[in-house]
């Protein structure tokens, strides 16, 4: 592997890095990180390694362990293969969607768009609770928009827009990109302005996904929130007597129908396609 290109990924990894999610908690691995930062690579990986010999793999700490080893790796590879371990040993662990997201970030500095594409939505569907869902919005907007999938782009960043109200940095970041997304996924100030969105010009057939059909308010609500968690507008009708929620926007049924199918997997039951105006 060219040592140069190996140096400019880990590089890179170490600059996109999320901000305070990934801090360390064991003094030892504190110490192993701050001389890593310090310029004692060699040091830092030795004592991490001793640890990990050290450590049985059920201890809770291990994970870790394997964590700060993939920070202080000597090169790409060594760094790849701790963070997929984590994700694939480790997956009910505090670590695996830290782990994911740095490999979305590896990914996007060598310019492999479908693996950070693939490490999104797995960040998105198996984490769905992460504190770490804005940030991996922030990637996923650069990620789709360099794919020339401004769909997917602009709805993890009006996702990460409404999670992240407190991080000004953040916001602004978000922002940045979401000038790029058409009107309809510019952030608003609450969920009735998101619910507006869905509405198209006036007399044009757009479709949407019907992900409930419910007899009362609170169980209508329940399910708009989940769907809005996940980056998408929402319209609640009431029709029967029942309260029918009804998640995003599409210019046809077959993008509808692809919505509908990763709906099912992430909300369950049985969502399905409607039209209208």
């Amino acid at each position: 592997m060219n040592r140069a290109w190996t140096a400019a990924v880990i590089a890179a990894a170490a600059l996109l890095a999320p901000p305070a999610a990934g801090a360390q908690t064991d003094p030892r691995l504190k110490d192993a990180v701050r001389l890593a930062q310090e310029g004692h690579s060699d040091s830092a990986r030795a004592a991490v390694g001793r640890l990990l010999s050290a450590t049985p793999p059920t201890d809770s700490l291990y994970p870790e362990i394997l964590y700060t080893q993939a920070m202080v790796a000597s090169d790409a590879g060594e760094m790849r293969a701790r963070l997929q371990r984590i994700t694939v040993e480790y997956g009910g662990s505090s670590w695996a969607d830290d782990a994911i997201l740095r490999l979305v970030q590896m990914d996007y500095a060598t310019h492999n768009l479908s693996g950070a594409a693939k490490n999104l939505e797995k960040l998105r569907s198996d984490y769905p609770a992460s504190p770490l869902l804005p940030q991996a919005s922030y990637w996923a907007g650069r990620v789709y928009f360099d794919q020339s999938n401004p769909t997917d782009a602009c709805r993890w960043l009006a996702s990460g827009l409404a999670q992240s109200e407190s991080d000004i940095e953040l916001q602004n970041q978000l922002k940045y990109l979401n000038q790029r997304c058409p009107t309809a996924a510019l952030p608003d100030t609450g969920a009735a302005a998101r619910d507006s969105a869905a509405t198209g010009p006036a007399g044009k057939t757009v479709y949407r996904v019907q992900i409930a059909a419910v007899g009362s308010k609170e169980a209508a609500a329940d399910a708009a929130k989940k769907a809005r968690a996940l980056g998408l507008t929402v319209e609640t009708v009431l029709e029967k007597n029942l309260y029918k929620v009804r998640a995003g926007k599409y210019a046809s049924h077959a993008e509808a129908q692809a919505a509908a199918d990763g709906l099912k997997a992430k909300l369950g039951g049985n969502p399905f396609v409607v039209s209208g105006p």
